[in-house]
């Protein structure tokens, strides 16, 4: 099974966002991204779990890899920056903020791979 590192920042000014991709399409289109190839699907969003991961130690929450997907406009409930996201962990999905869990931050943009 494929797997690859990826770093974003999830909006001006905030610390880089580690996630991790495990299907060959999708790494794939973030490599495209990357590239330039990719200009209209270019920001990230999945499901946020409330847990640090070994691959992004800086954060307490990470996306699960199986629900990320690229996009081109975010629905306002779930755009947030990630350090307000970091806070509000146990507000998730309550009230509009981050319905089913996902975060789609919509300023996101990717800056690089990592080696994995």
């Amino acid at each position: 099974m494929a797997t690859a590192l990826f770093s974003l920042v999830p909006s001006p000014n905030e610390d880089e966002f580690i996630f991790r991709l495990d299907d060959e399409a999708k790494i794939r289109q973030a490599r495209d991204i990357l590239a330039g190839s990719e200009t209209s699907r270019v920001h990230v969003q999945g499901r946020v779990v409330s847990e640090t991961a070994d691959h992004n130690p800086e954060w307490n929450f990470h996306l699960d890899p199986g629900s990320i997907t690229f996009f081109d406009e975010a629905d306002e409930d779930c755009d947030a920056t990630g350090h307000y996201v970091s806070t509000q962990l146990d507000r998730i999905g309550e009230e509009g903020f981050l319905p089913e869990n996902i975060w789609a931050p919509a300023r996101s943009k990717i800056t690089r791979e990592l080696d994995s």
